[in-house]
């Protein structure tokens, strides 16, 4: 079964788990259910975003489009994550309210225990079906992580039905949707931030600029590198372009073993995948380094 496939089964499966948590929430009274529901609903999103980007990525870029469809898993992991941030801030505000009267609400345990249950032994599945996927690709990693994380929070779901099943401890249900809440918004918080940094074309992390202009300036056929700019393309792929100032004058078919030299070293040292080079030689210009 090619990994679309499996993506598909285990999207359809979260479905389920997440509709019939949702319901079962509302019927029983658990803002737990409800709010580990969210959790699945993010995981189907994340789910939708990798099989997403498997299919685009089967896109070839056109004249219109010349880098393709490279940023719409950027793009949806933005969307996606600013959604579930708004949620588990809801999710908070109706746990702190609940609180403040669970003695009057009659919460249904034994639901609470069933869905719960089923929701540990559908997430399990899930895990195993993208088991080997996770480890030869980070987008399926990451899907992996996610439902993961589901699975073990419907355990901690299940504890709290137990709990208040067998020992009356009501507020358990609130204090735990108040704990998922809290760790949606952090997970979603770093998927968030790091998508923003993608689209506004931050320098990626690791990438030390002054250090970069260092070892490319060691070259003894370089003078200056100046106008650097350094970006992400999508999660994995970093561009580079800059200016290169060069100490001789040279043919352009001459420099080709001085790009070979630049690009061998930002490979090896920095991982940037793709770079363009203008190269000069007693361009009287501004050399500052960011222009």
């Amino acid at each position: 079964m090619k990994k679309e496939s499996r993506l598909k089964w285990v999207i359809l499966l979260n479905i389920i788990i997440t509709v019939s948590q949702i319901v079962g929430g509302i019927v029983g009274n658990s803002m737990a259910l409800i709010s580990d529901a969210m959790h699945n609903f993010s995981d189907v999103a994340a789910l939708f975003i990798s099989l997403i980007a498997i299919l685009l990525a089967k896109k070839e870029a056109t004249y219109s489009k010349s880098f393709g469809y490279k940023r719409a898993e950027v793009l949806a992991a933005f969307v996606n994550s600013a959604f579930i941030i708004a949620v588990a801030i809801y999710i908070i505000i109706e746990s702190i309210q609940r609180l403040q009267i669970t003695q009057i609400l009659e919460i249904n345990n034994d639901l609470v225990i069933w869905l719960a249950g089923i929701a540990i032994i559908a997430n399990g599945l899930s895990v195993l079906f993208l088991a080997r996927d996770a480890k030869h690709s980070m987008n399926m990693k990451s899907a992996f992580l996610h439902l993961l994380s589901d699975t073990l929070f419907s355990v901690a779901v299940l504890g709290g039905g137990l709990a208040m099943k067998y020992y009356g401890v009501a507020w358990v249900d609130g204090v735990l949707s108040i704990l998922i809440g809290v760790y949606l918004i952090a997970t979603s918080w770093q998927l968030l931030w790091g998508s923003t940094k993608i689209l506004l074309q931050f320098v990626p992390e690791g990438i030390n600029i002054p250090r970069l202009v260092e070892e490319v300036e060691h070259l003894n056929e370089v003078k200056n590198i100046h106008h650097i700019h350094v970006w992400q393309l999508d999660e994995y792929t970093i561009h580079l372009e800059a200016h290169v100032d060069l100490r001789e004058d040279l043919k352009v078919s001459n420099t080709h073993e001085i790009q070979t030299k630049i690009e061998e070293l930002l490979h090896t040292n920095f991982s940037i995948g793709h770079i363009t080079l203008q190269f000069e030689h007693g361009l009287e210009e501004n050399k500052k380094l960011i222009q």
